[in-house]
C-alpha cells in the first residue's frame, strides 16, 4: 500500500501531521529528517511527500529533488512557517512545488493533499494555503 511521507524535524509538527493524515484515511511514513526519510523510502511506495523546508542537514527542497529523481511523478508539498520572501530565497522564484504555510488548518492540509493526489494544479501562495 502506498503511503504519504511526512518529514519534519519538529516532533510536535510531525505528530500533528501524522494524526491529520490518519484522520484523512492515509497511511503515513514519518521521519524527523531527510536522511531518515531516504532510508524509510527505500523499497517503499510513496504516493506523496509532505516536507518541511527548513531542516538541519539536507533541507526540504534538496530532499524533494532527491525524491523526484527516484520518482518523477510523486507529488511534493512543502510546509513552512517562514514568509514567502524567505521561502523564495531558498526555493528560487520558480519553485515547482506546492507550499502550505504553518500554522494550517486540518481541512486545508487534507484538501491540498487530495488535490495533489488527484493531479490538480497547486498554488504556492500563502493566502491559498491558510484557508
Amino acid at each position: 500500500m502506498a503511503a504519504i511521507l511526512v518529514v519534519d524535524d519538529e516532533p510536535t509538527i510531525l505528530n500533528l501531521c501524522q494524526s491529520i493524515l490518519h484522520l484523512g484515511g492515509h497511511t503515513v511514513l514519518a521521519a524527523r529528517g531527510a536522511e531518515e526519510a531516504l532510508r524509510l523510502t527505500r523499497g517503499a511506495s510513496i504516493e506523496l511527500a509532505l516536507l518541511d523546508i527548513i531542516m538541519p542537514g539536507m533541507n526540504g527542497i534538496q530532499l524533494a529533488h532527491r525524491l523526484r529523481s527516484a520518482n518523477p511523478a510523486v507529488p511534493i508539498i512543502l510546509m513552512t512557517g517562514y514568509s514567502l520572501r524567505e521561502v523564495q530565497e531558498i526555493t528560487g522564484e520558480n519553485n515547482p512545488f506546492r507550499i502550505i504555510w504553518k500554522p494550517f488548518k486540518t481541512e486545508s492540509l487534507l484538501r491540498m493533499i487530495e488535490n495533489a493526489l488527484e493531479g490538480q494544479p497547486g498554488d504556492a501562495t500563502p493566502s491559498a494555503s491558510r484557508q
